[in-house]
């Protein structure tokens, strides 16, 4: 299935590489003025996306990408924190896993 995406608007991928991670904000479920006022209040510099799942693509505000071990020590407070003050059903954090993650998480251990 192909699905479409805006040309010349930054494309992410809804599932990050191994090692990766996003935190992002669905724009459909939230004021993107809004949001980008407490975003800036959080520290963070959101940036309009798209994020490309199998089947759909959606509109985000990205807030943070990188690398797990390059994430600020205080994000999952700015998280807490963010989903106290927007729906927090908008919120997008995912982290990309690597194979032997999912065996691992699969085998109980």
């Amino acid at each position: 299935m192909t699905v479409a995406t805006i040309n010349g608007l930054k494309t992410i991928r809804a599932i990050p590489k191994p090692g990766q991670q996003i935190l992002s904000v669905n724009l459909s479920l939230v004021d993107f003025i809004q949001l980008s006022d407490i975003a800036k209040q959080l520290g963070f510099r959101p940036e309009v996306v798209q994020v490309a799942h199998r089947t759909r693509t959606e509109i985000h505000a990205l807030l943070w990408q990188g690398e797990m071990l390059e994430a600020p020590a205080d994000l999952a407070d700015k998280i807490d924190q963010l989903a106290g003050l927007i729906n927090p059903d908008a919120i997008y954090s995912v982290r990309g896993r690597s194979y032997a993650d999912l065996v691992q998480s699969d085998s109980g251990g």
